[in-house]
């Protein structure tokens, strides 16, 4: 049984894993969980020394699971089976488009302030190229648009140096 059958046998449990990051060449403890066909959920303290590209150690298997962190929020990190990355897009709610919108962001305060732009736009979700998105510590943001004579409330799902995801809040209750 390959390492990645071997991982998927034990959906429905909880298990301690071994993370090794390829990209920053690190390697973390965490708690595997929410195991599917497509990916899991990690769970530690140190999630965020996690990139893109990992490889998952369950026990003291010979083998590494090969994997992809899409999202860290706080301690847990999403993740998908590179077999199944094309199946990700399908169980999004709705479908982005490509855009190129320029756009501030600034944390509630108003006291931090980043400049980006909005490379894909749904409803209810976009994707922002913007340096600095890693100094912001809460996850509730202000995307300040030229267009738009109001801000628009938006909730950090994954953040790197080079920009973020935001979930989109149109509901102003439950931003307070």
């Amino acid at each position: 049984m390959d390492a990645l059958a071997q991982l998927k046998s034990m959906a429905g449990s909880s298990v301690d894993v071994l993370v090794v990051d390829f990209d920053r060449l690190s390697c973390i403890s965490a708690k595997l969980s929410n195991l599917n066909d497509w990916g899991c959920r990690l769970t530690s303290d140190n999630i965020s020394v996690l990139h893109k590209n990992i490889g998952i150690r369950v026990g003291e298997a010979n083998e590494l699971v090969k994997a992809q962190v899409t999202a860290v929020r706080k301690k847990d990190a999403a993740v998908v089976f590179p077999e199944t990355n094309n199946k990700v897009t399908e169980l999004r709610r709705e479908k982005r488009s490509d855009v190129d919108i320029p756009v501030e962001i600034s944390d509630k305060s108003g006291k931090l302030k980043v400049k980006g732009k909005i490379v894909n736009a749904a409803p209810n979700g976009c994707r922002v190229q913007a340096v600095g998105m890693e100094a912001f510590t809460d996850d509730d943001v202000i995307l300040s648009l030229e267009k738009f004579e109001k801000p628009i409330i938006g909730e950090i799902a994954w953040r790197n140096k080079s920009g973020c995801g935001l979930r989109l809040i149109w509901n102003l209750k439950e931003f307070e």
